[in-house]
């Protein structure tokens, strides 16, 4: 992390999670200390903000003493990370120029807040967590693509291979809706706003999950 984003990123953290430090000794930087919710509950943090951030998402490693690596709780079991969001909403929650105290409040806490809730009710609060694997990834792209109304599938598939290239679509190309009609004539202007909410790494990492390739052993092979 560059000195002068390194000072500013420590001033708005004093300032917005006193209990928080910032360490940028070593790659990745991390955000460690103690972050308290409102109802006086607090969770150990351990941030790590990676050497190309801010275009790279910040990840949360949970403490398995406080929080159990398990995928009901969120948590990817092989590394303690916490699954904030859909990869692909990290940009709609956290736009380009918000910071290190913005990632806490929007996604971190709320996270925190659900997983406080979890761990006394056995689920998580309503309308706070999503379903796990492509259930989830097909609820929040059915939410990010609500003007398009009710979308099916195959496009919201056919949508998350257009973000996931680089560059905007041409407007001769066929509109990802469905409608059969050439982009320039139907959707381009929303795909191309999307396009600024949702980084093509991330809807290409969401579309693997969504339709997986199959193995090579899996594979049919005809003679």
């Amino acid at each position: 992390m560059k000195p002068d984003v390194a000072t500013a990123e420590r001033a708005r953290l004093s300032e917005a999670f006193p209990t928080l430090e910032l360490n940028t000794s070593g790659v990745p930087s991390i955000v460690t200390g103690i972050l308290r919710l409102d109802a006086g509950i607090g969770f150990s943090i351990h941030l790590e903000v990676p050497g190309n951030y801010p275009r790279g998402i910040p990840k949360l490693r949970c403490d398995p003493t406080e929080i159990p690596w398990e995928v009901d709780g969120h948590v990817y079991p092989g590394s303690g990370i916490a699954c904030l969001c859909v990869s692909s909403e990290y940009r709609r929650h956290w736009p380009y120029g918000s910071d290190l105290a913005d990632f806490l409040e929007v996604l971190v806490k709320p996270y925190l807040i659900g997983q406080a809730y979890y761990q006394v009710h056995g689920h998580w609060p309503p309308g706070l967590g999503r379903p796990h694997g492509p259930e989830g990834i097909i609820e929040a792209y059915r939410e990010l693509l609500a003007p398009l109304g009710s979308v099916d599938i195959p496009v919201i598939a056919n949508v998350m291979r257009l973000l996931a290239r680089p560059g905007d679509p041409g407007g001769h190309e066929i509109c990802p809706c469905g409608s059969g009609k050439k982009l320039r004539k139907c959707h381009r202007s929303f795909l191309i706003d999307l396009r600024q909410d949702v980084d093509p790494e991330h809807a290409a990492a969401d579309y693997r999950i969504l339709e997986p390739r199959p193995r090579r052993r899996d594979r049919v092979t005809t003679l």
